[in-house]
């Protein structure tokens, strides 16, 4: 789902960000994720309306923010549903509640907003750039012996399996309505689709098995971003992050505090 995030509008605008190293991108998605998690909600409105502006920036439309959105839209019902019923703070466990329902709103906010950083570091750094910010801001671990290396290609070849896992799944379950379809049908039970969900597990897995044997072929002769990093960010982006920091723990203190 998060590469649906990159993916849902290709076209790209070349803005300033582009001049970000991505180094300090990710330490300021970084930055961002926590701060979306801690914040309050004045500053999270706010928060959520800077990165919308952001991404429009880059290029990306209304129709590619439904479709960024769109496979989130279950998760989205779960929480509401799991703050309307549990927030005790407003009614009684299992009772619904107009408190709970702010709740699961505020928690939805705080996932949008991860989900925009994330969008935003997807849609201007490529997998590369990734795997050399990881290991650079993990490059003291490497003196422990630590294969720093290894874990940031782990990392970009993570991420970069979702798609292809999604459009796998996807291709199963058509397939799998395509049999079950019965002429004259109008509609299908609840409960079939349910057992169609369950069936698409198996077909599934044994894709993912074939593609875990290929890819760990392809990766005993190939090493992307390895070697020593010879170039860091420049001095005044790490002076940015630096002020980014200490902007986000004013912004925190007084929660801490009380």
């Amino acid at each position: 789902m998060i590469p649906h995030l990159a993916a849902s509008n290709k076209v790209l605008r070349t803005t300033l960000l582009d001049r970000i190293d991505g180094v300090i991108l990710l330490g300021l998605v970084v930055l961002g994720i926590v701060s979306s998690m801690l914040v309050s909600w004045q500053v999270l409105v706010l928060l959520n309306v800077l990165l919308m502006t952001v991404l429009v920036w880059t290029g990306m439309t209304l129709s590619g923010f439904w479709t960024a959105m769109r496979p989130w839209i279950p998760v989205a019902g779960v929480v509401l549903l799991v703050h309307v019923f549990t927030t005790t703070a407003a009614a009684a466990l299992g009772r619904p509640s107009w408190g709970g329902l702010a709740a699961g709103v505020l928690a939805l906010a705080r996932i949008a907003a991860s989900l925009g950083w994330l969008a935003l570091f997807a849609r201007l750094k490529s997998m590369d750039d990734l795997v050399r910010a990881v290991r650079w801001w993990l490059r003291p671990l490497e003196k422990l012996g630590l294969p720093i290396g290894q874990l940031a290609l782990v990392l970009a070849v993570a991420l970069g399996t979702i798609p292809g896992v999604m459009n796998e799944g996807r291709r199963v379950d058509a397939v799998l309505r395509m049999r079950r379809a019965v002429p004259g049908e109008s509609g299908v039970s609840r409960w079939r689709r349910l057992l169609d969900r369950m069936v698409v597990v198996v077909p599934l897995s044994e894709s993912l098995l074939r593609r875990a044997e290929a890819l760990s072929l392809s990766l005993r002769t190939r090493q992307p971003a390895q070697g020593p990093i010879l170039v860091g960010p420049p001095w005044y982006q790490l002076v940015f992050l630096g002020l980014c920091l200490i902007l986000l723990i004013l912004l925190i203190w007084p929660g801490v505090r009380t």
